[in-house]
């Protein structure tokens, strides 16, 4: 049996019922003697535990634990195990307290929790995107760029630079954060809840692991990297000046490759036709008006959202696998 895939809730339109999930299963156990393993079991084990939730837990664990031996240029690095600990902590017990209670404020606060956190998920990587491996991978991603168009193609697309098209871009960009509340939202206010935390595993999924290949792949966008070969400066309106904005204070130190945008959207508008086949459809043109745009607008190589594309692909396909495990045990 796969040890994520044990759990699972009934949805409703008025509440969800967590079913118990075997403690067994899961794949840190063997390293708890009974005892603690008792006392889990009678805390934790029955409280509706998602597959959302384990995803979270586990790059929560997994990023402290290993800052513990790869330490070398994180400043306080500390904080990052003991904090991640107490965050752990913090989520069971909550998901804890919410189980079962019929608060509507709670209740979607519980659902949505993990997307509240991406922007500390994100922004806690500028102090650990060289971790594990102490290089920067932008020279071979930018000779990748090269070789396969024969150009810098951020900089190939100067010629192509009209106030209107940048606006336009920017706007595609923009999109990109209405993508995850627009299926999420559409699914939980329509009663399905179960549907819903399925949805919401699949972003996660998608964001962990592609946080992972940061570290694996520490690089930086083609607008510090390139910004000595860009000549033209784009010229836009309120789209363009939003996302200069939200780039000033959002943007981190590296975490250009796979381009998470790019992944995220992808994976959202297949979602979307997995659960909400007109939307999903709606939401794809606007997903490859992302990938297009994270190129244009500079903020990444053309690898970058190429590998997004992929891994994107991946990781729904490897999602829905795992969806599809969990079902096939919940009906044995």
């Amino acid at each position: 049996m796969f040890p994520w895939t044990s759990c699972r809730c009934t949805p409703s339109r008025e509440t969800w019922i967590p079913i118990e999930f075997n403690i067994n299963n899961l794949a840190f156990m063997p390293m708890m003697n009974g005892a603690v393993k008792t006392l889990w079991q009678r805390r934790y084990g029955n409280i509706g535990i998602q597959l959302m939730d384990r995803t979270v837990l586990i790059y929560l664990a997994a990023l402290g634990l290993l800052v513990i031996p790869f330490h070398r240029d994180v400043a306080l690095w500390a904080l990052y195990p003991a904090g991640h600990a107490v965050l752990c902590f913090l989520i069971l017990e909550f998901v804890r307290f919410s189980a079962g209670r019929s608060s509507a404020v709670l209740r979607f606060v519980r659902t949505f929790y993990p997307v509240l956190g991406i922007p500390f998920l994100w922004t806690e990587l500028d102090n650990l995107i060289t971790m594990l491996l102490p290089y920067w991978a932008n020279g071979w991603i930018v000779q990748l760029d090269l070789k396969l168009f024969g150009v810098h193609p951020t900089v190939w697309m100067e010629q192509w630079f009209r106030p209107w098209l940048t606006e336009l871009m920017n706007f595609f960009y923009a999109l990109y954060y209405l993508f995850i509340p627009t299926v999420g939202l559409w699914l939980y206010f329509r009663g399905k809840v179960q549907q819903t935390f399925d949805f919401l595993f699949l972003v996660m999924f998608t964001f962990c692991t592609s946080y992972f290949l940061f570290l694996c792949f520490p690089s930086e966008g083609a607008w510090i990297v390139l910004k000595d070969l860009h000549r033209v400066q784009p010229e836009g309106g309120l789209f363009m000046r939003f996302i200069q904005m939200l780039q000033s204070k959002g943007s981190i130190r590296g975490g250009a490759f796979p381009s998470s945008h790019v992944d995220v959207a992808f994976v959202v508008a297949l979602s979307g036709i997995r659960y909400v086949r007109r939307l999903g459809w709606f939401l794809l043109p606007f997903a490859m008006g992302v990938a297009v745009a994270t190129v244009y607008c500079r903020y990444h190589h053309a690898v970058d959202s190429i590998a997004g594309i992929v891994w994107g692909g991946i990781c729904y396909a490897a999602g829905t696998w795992i969806l599809k495990k969990r079902d096939a045990n919940a009906r044995r």
